[in-house]
Formats: structure tokens, sequence, C-alpha cells
């Protein structure tokens, strides 16, 4: 196998020893000697450790070379290590490392933030920026509080919004609430996140505006597109149903762009595509590429609803506004015009969504591929209690052949591809013939299974 290597321009062998290999190994017992246990997944299959990437692709600390079907979670949309980006933290490094964000700012926040709300749907402004995406959806739970006066907050199932504070009482994964369960509130209210192409919207939005009629809900917060929970994609009627409903019922409707935002769904926003703007909105991870950076903004009548600043002010922290982070977002967005990288995800996306139908058409334990732009996802038939999910199989013999996935969805049943949008057709060419490799003996076994 063979991945186009963005360094030298020459096609290059892609995983040369085991993986993991004895480098990754050793420095993952390293590593559970000085971790919590409960942060790093360790075994003898799992995980590499990541010594350098470029473009889309990683080399491990066993100088295994692996093509990054995820973007590190979606931060990478320009590639790993972008020359650009690389060039201007250097230049805000050297001249300022550090400011005081909410004290005496950096030059370098100010014009991130001008920038921004150049390019932001309707009159979305007010930038609260962070250090993550809990971070934005904190602010915007705030805000939303801060117009309403009502701390209701209403979510939706599978929705992910970080794990801090509200954004953990907001986010729908049991497996991460369950062990704070005694620190949540009893405000949330979740519903159903609509299929594209199944179920009664309309039943489901009429259910949604009795919860506001009756309880004191301030928020709707949801994710656009759902990314972990599955890739999914709600009925062109949900997003504009939800803004009716805000609208009608006085409520404050958010929009969790964080892994949606920045071109990745075929449009700048994902909310673009369903041609609704909402009140606040919360973006991140490819907003810079890689340095830690979340802004939530919104619309100048809730953004007003914060008190002006007497000297303290009532949500910041120490590196808010960090001036490295706001030069590197500010050239991100210049470089994402430049790219056009909507378009690039979109033709890119509709190449690799048609490829992989194909491909993967003839086996009975693929269920079905969706997405949108280059936010695809492959959703396998459930396994039997207790046996090990097909799309975290799949994702581990990946692994080994050199390409870097990960499962999503209720049970793990989804197998995600977010890659950089600068990824190649030949790179993607390569996963789709080692993912039919992969999937077809096990779609044998199972249909030989009684």
């Amino acid at each position: 196998m063979t991945i186009a290597s963005q360094e030298s321009g020459q096609l290059l062998p892609a995983v040369c020893s085991p993986v993991p290999g004895p480098r990754s190994l050793e420095m993952g017992r390293r590593l559970s000697q000085c971790e919590n246990q409960g942060i790093t997944f360790l075994s003898e299959s799992f995980p590499v450790f990541w010594e350098r990437a470029f473009g889309a692709n990683v080399w491990d600390a066993d100088g295994n070379r692996f093509v990054d079907l995820t973007a590190a979670f979606g931060v990478a949309s320009l590639g790993h290590s972008n020359s650009e980006l690389v060039r201007v933290a250097k230049e805000q490094s050297e001249r300022l490392f550090h400011g005081m964000g909410d004290v005496h700012p950096p030059i370098a926040k100010l014009e991130f933030l001008e920038a921004l709300n150049e390019r932001l749907p309707g009159d979305l402004g007010g930038g609260i920026l962070g250090q993550n995406g809990a971070d934005a959806v904190e602010a915007a739970l705030k805000a939303a509080y801060l117009h309403t006066e009502r701390p209701g907050i209403l979510v939706f199932n599978s929705g992910y919004h970080g794990l801090t504070g509200l954004a953990l009482e907001a986010t729908q994964f049991e497996a991460f609430r369950e062990p704070f369960s005694p620190y949540l509130g009893n405000h949330v209210h979740s519903f159903p996140y609509p299929f594209n192409g199944g179920g009664d919207i309309q039943g489901l939005l009429t259910k949604v505006a009795d919860c506001i009629a009756t309880h004191p809900i301030g928020a709707i917060l949801v994710e656009p597109i759902q990314a972990r929970g599955g890739i999914i994609l709600p009925p062109d009627e949900f997003l504009p149903g939800l803004r009716n409903l805000a609208d009608g019922k006085n409520c404050v409707l958010i929009f969790d762009e964080i892994y949606t935002g920045m071109g990745r769904t075929g449009y700048r926003f994902a909310c673009e595509h369903y041609g609704v703007v909402p009140d606040l909105m919360c973006l991140g991870k490819a907003i810079t590429g890689g340095f830690p950076l979340s802004v939530c903004v919104g619309t100048e009548a809730v953004m007003r609803s914060w008190p002006v600043s007497t000297g303290e002010a009532i949500h910041t922290s120490t590196f808010l506004g960090h001036p490295v982070g706001c030069a590197v977002a500010r050239r991100s967005l210049d470089l994402h015009d430049e790219l056009d990288s909507p378009r690039l995800a979109r033709e890119t996306g509709e190449w690799c969504f048609e490829r992989l139908q194909n491909a993967l058409a003839p086996f009975s334990i693929v269920q079905e591929v969706r997405g949108i732009g280059l936010m695809l996802g492959i959703q396998f038939t459930q396994r039997e209690e207790g046996e090990m999910p097909f799309a975290v199989e799949v994702m581990q013999k990946m692994l080994r052949r050199g390409f870097i996935l990960l499962p999503s969805g209720k049970g793990s049943r989804v197998l995600s591809l977010t890659p950089p949008l600068v990824i190649t057709r030949e790179q993607l060419d390569d996963c789709i013939r080692h993912l039919v490799e992969v999937v077809s003996p096990m779609a044998r076994a199972a249909e030989d299974s009684p």
C-alpha cells in the first residue's frame, strides 16, 4: 500500500512495522504510570503514539505512516501542520506569546474577531472566546439564560456538547453523564434527534412545543448535523421548525457548529445548508486547525443581554483571546477562503460518498452510507450483545493497514470519515480499497454464522 506524501510528492509505504510498534507499546506503559487511568485507553493493540503529521499523513513513534481519516477530531481541516499556520504561530510567538485577554487585550484578538464577523451569517457577532468547544457551549448557555432568565435547556438524544459543567448537562451520552449524575441538574429536557427521511417530524416539533409551553425553557441547543452521534442528518424541515418555535416562544436557538463549521459540510456553516440562522452559534476545532481556541457568537439582541464589563468580566479565563491562537485563527479564515473549503469538501465528499456506496453495497453488514461534504458515516448492522461492534473491529483492522478512523453513534455502530479537506482522492481511494478487503471476510463470516 502507498500513500501520497505531501512533503515530498513521492509515493511512500504506509505501515512498515507492527502496529502498535515497540516504541508505542513502551510509551503506553510509561503513560499508564503518569496519567490518570480514566483518560487514555491502552491495550496491546491500541493506540499508536503520534510523532509528527503533515497534510493527511501521520507518522507514529515507530516510523509507521498513516492516512488520517479523522482530521484529529475534525480539527486539521487545512491539513496537519499547515505550513502557513505554523509560520503565523511562530511569528506571533516571537512577538507576543501571551496577553491579558480581558484586561489588556492582544491586537490579535481584535483582528480575529473583526475578520470572523465579516464571515458570519445574518447579524451574528459579539464573540466570546474560549479554549475548547465546551467553553463555547458554556458561554452560549449563559447567554441564553441572561437573555431569557429561564434556566431550562432543550437538547436532543446523542447530542455531544462537551464534558464540563453546563456542557455535560446538555450532552446526551449516558457513559459520560452517569458517573457524575448527582451533580447534574433537572433542568435539561431531551428529545429524539430525527433521521433524514424517517419519523414524524411534525409530531416531534409538537412535543418540543409542548415542553417549551410547560417548562421554563430558555435555550434550544442542537447540532445542525450530529457528529459524534453517528453522522446524522436531520430532515430539511427540522431546523426551520426549531427556528419557528424559538421565535414563537421567545427561546434562544443555539447551533453547536464546533464540528460542522468551517466548510466541512460543503457550506461555511452547516446552518446555511438549511437556510436557518441561529441566535447563538458555537465554533471551534477547524477554526484554528490545531491551536486550542473556540468562540460563541450571537445576535446583537442576545449578546447585549450581557452586562457591560465594569472591570471584572463575569465570564473569562486566563488564556482568553490567546494571541497565538487568535493570530492562527485569523490566518485560517483567509486560507479557508483561498482554498474555497466548502467547494472542496462538497466536490470531494460527493465523489467519496458515491465510491463508498458502490464499494460497500454488496455487504449485508453495511446498513447505510450517509453524510454530507467530507462528513461521512458507514453504519453497520447490530451484532449480538457482548460482541465487538463491527465499526470498532473495522477501525482496529484498518489501523493495522495504515488508516486512522473512529467509531461513533449509539453502540459504536457507525464508522466516521471526517478527513482533512486537503486529502487526495488517491488517499481516499486507497482507504476504500482496504475497507472492502477488511469488510468482505467479516460479512461472509456474519452470513455463515447460525
